[in-house]
């Protein structure tokens, strides 16, 4: 029983919450991500599709303004870092990895939980182990037993 108290008290603390706007830290994290991706939307819009201007700027006489990202790794890093760039870039990986990420953050907060239903259920055996232990015994004298 002691191990399981020491269990329950050290070994097996639920993990801190980081926002406590709500009861449900999910929810919450989720429509902060859903607002980040909705805020990054006219931003791309604009870089993938809208041309630039064609005599001023500093995307002028590119087609698309990420062409510049493109240029850039050509002239001014070594050629081993656009390979690699061109590869980190290509979908194939990112997409795999993404999926990777959410089943990651799935697992571990379907551990959470686990963790916190297994606290729960150890604080509810210790209350019963206290309830039907017998008080302790103290010694009064040298020989003799309270």
């Amino acid at each position: 029983m002691y191990l399981q108290c020491w269990a329950v008290m050290c070994c097996n603390v639920p993990q801190e919450r980081v926002f406590k706007a709500s009861r449900s830290n999910n929810f919450y994290m989720a429509m902060l991500l859903v607002i980040l991706f909705l805020s990054t939307l006219p931003a791309m819009y604009t870089i993938v599709t809208i041309p630039p201007s064609f005599d001023c700027g500093p995307f002028s006489g590119k087609n698309r303004m990420f062409d510049v990202i493109h240029e850039t790794l050509e002239s001014d890093f070594p050629a081993w870092f656009g390979k690699v760039f061109s590869y980190a870039s290509n979908p194939g990986l990112v997409l795999p990895f993404m999926l990777l990420m959410v089943l990651a953050i799935y697992y571990l907060q379907s551990t959470s939980k686990t963790f916190k239903e297994a606290n729960v259920e150890l604080k509810k055996k210790l209350q019963m182990v206290n309830l039907f232990s017998p008080p302790p015994t103290t010694i009064v004298d040298d020989n003799t037993l309270a």
